[in-house]
């Protein structure tokens, strides 16, 4: 028979038995769908932290105190920037202001070029305070003193998932409300022309300040691959959960190949269809069946995730940001993956069980 005859004959049987594959699509779709959308949004995550990381200069430098991060005073600024190899260092305002209000930590970044009454905002933030009546300011209290800045401009809610949960504020202003005194600083910042330097001079500032912590990007970089790859504990559970899922739809199909389709591939067989023809018809059904499934799933989770911002799911990943966006990233290998260990696992669950009863006695199977 020709290629183009059995391919045709396939979506003939195909649909006369499409009610058999209903259920078949849809958990397969629900299993993909699941992967994917928990995939595109760690993967979107984790090339915002990357951008931001990438942003950053090549050593950053924090205090610890009863290993707690606490402020760094500017003393520190004046000698590390006598090493050699050092161009710049300055200091950075970072921290959170607990607004007591919504009973949430307000992420607050300093800035020299922002001037001291005025604040810029991300979409998040800005939804937030609209909730409690701040359309145009925000007051803050610390000490029983009052900072009342108003919102000059909302980051664009396209801007990466960091930017999207910040308020950048006056270096001056950030330290006050931060409760900072005017030499202390959330970290510092080592500029490091050479980079072939970095590792030997972050070396040398841990050996002369034992006290601090030490971190260059490349660390970090490779902290955040531990952070995804290791201790992803969630990723790890909805991982699990789909894969029960599937091996139920595994355990369905190995199981589906019952007397009714034996009959079916007998009188296949009766009709001159050679066991080669029959596993082809097969893969033919279930390879459409799945790639359409597969398709589908992989679509449908990229609306969810990049167009609708994957409502309830992210709320596993990113529970305290109420109005996000996700940057649209797609990583093809864990695509690859994905089809690797849904799609062809499916196929071998039906030609398997489709090549015994082909092979099997055809008298037995009509009876």
């Amino acid at each position: 028979m020709l290629n183009k005859e059995l391919f045709l004959f396939s979506i003939k049987l195909l649909k006369k038995d499409r009610s058999a594959h209903i259920f078949s699509m849809f958990i397969f779709i629900f299993i993909v769908f699941i992967l994917a959308s928990v995939l595109f949004i760690s993967s979107s995550i984790k090339f915002d932290l990357k951008e931001s990381i990438s942003a950053q200069n090549q050593i950053i430098i924090f205090k610890q105190k009863a290993g707690i991060k606490t402020q760094i005073d500017e003393s520190y600024i004046d000698e590390i920037i006598q090493i050699t190899g050092v161009a710049n260092v300055h200091g950075k305002i970072d921290g959170y202001y607990y607004f007591n209000t919504a009973k949430k930590y307000l992420h607050i970044v300093g800035d020299e070029n922002i001037d001291e009454n005025n604040m810029i905002v991300g979409d998040s933030i800005k939804s937030l305070l609209e909730q409690y009546y701040y359309k145009d300011y925000f007051n803050f209290y610390t000490n029983g003193k009052k900072y009342k800045i108003n919102i000059k401009n909302t980051l664009n809610q396209n801007t990466n998932i960091i930017s999207n949960d910040i308020m950048i504020l006056n270096n001056i202003t950030a330290s006050e409300v931060l409760n900072f005194t005017d030499d202390e600083y959330s970290y510092l910042e080592v500029q490091v022309p050479n980079d072939s330097e970095v590792d030997y001079i972050a070396l040398n500032i841990k050996e002369k300040f034992p006290q601090l912590l030490v971190s260059t990007k490349e660390q970090r970089l490779s902290d955040l691959e531990n952070l995804f790859y290791y201790k992803g504990g969630i990723f790890l559970i909805v991982y699990i959960v789909a894969l029960i899922s599937f091996f139920i739809l595994l355990y369905k199909q190995i199981s589906s190949v019952n007397s009714v389709e034996k009959k079916q591939i007998a009188i296949l067989r009766s009709l001159g269809f050679s066991i080669n023809n029959i596993i082809k018809i097969k893969f033919i059904q279930n390879f459409l069946v799945s790639i359409f499934s597969y398709i589908f799933a992989v679509c449908l989770a990229y609306i969810y995730v990049f167009i609708l911002n994957a409502p309830l799911l992210k709320n596993i990943f990113v529970a305290n940001i109420s109005n996000i966006s996700f940057t649209p990233i797609i990583d093809f290998n864990i695509l690859i993956v994905i089809f690797l260990f849904t799609v062809v696992p499916f196929l071998l669950a039906i030609i398997i069980p489709s090549w015994k009863s082909a092979i099997s006695d055809i008298n037995e199977a009509l009876k």
